[in-house]
């Protein structure tokens, strides 16, 4: 079941039961984001915020918070009609890898019922921070001198990630199993 992301006045609840025993919740408890930043590997690597401002994202509902074990992604309202959003993923080194990239597959399942576009940013020396290809994500521009640091900027459309081979791959494995 896909479920729409919830902006201010909507009554739309997110909980998702993923592949692999992960869990995707809307998450706006700020114990849980600043003990996830709190965690040396991550010093400062959203946009140069400390763990409490983290945290008081978290509660904003302009937010959407979409966390599993180890950490998780904040979407953002861009626009006024609810089809563009920003981009953020925060997680500790025990979820690098397998658990970052099924939770990121169902994050985008689950906003891309409602949005258009999606946009992040890659920090200069911090490859951990470029987004994956295979989702559909490209390159909008160089880098750019910006007040959170050397940035450059990614978009996905909807219609990239349809077309992407992780969402092909996710797919053909819900059709097998």
């Amino acid at each position: 079941m896909v479920h729409a992301l919830r902006y201010p006045g909507d009554d739309v609840t997110l909980l998702r039961q993923g592949s692999g025993g992960h869990t995707l919740t809307e998450q706006r408890d700020a114990g849980f984001w600043r003990a996830i930043a709190s965690d040396p590997a991550l010093e400062g690597v959203m946009m140069g915020l400390g763990p409490d401002q983290i945290a008081a994202i978290a509660a904003d509902a302009r937010m959407l918070p979409l966390a599993s074990e180890n950490g998780g992604f904040f979407f953002g309202q861009m626009d006024g009609l609810g089809l563009v959003a920003e981009l953020h993923t925060l997680y500790r080194p025990a979820g690098w890898g397998r658990e970052v990239a099924m939770a990121g597959r169902e994050a985008l399942e689950q906003v891309f019922a409602t949005l258009q576009v999606v946009v992040t940013y890659e920090i200069k020396g911090n490859a951990r921070s470029r987004p994956p290809r295979s989702f559909g994500f490209v390159m909008a521009g160089d880098w750019q001198e910006t007040s959170a640091g050397v940035l450059r900027c990614w978009v996905l459309t909807r219609a990239a990630w349809d077309a992407s081979p992780v969402k092909k791959r996710m797919t053909q494995c819900r059709l097998y199993s």
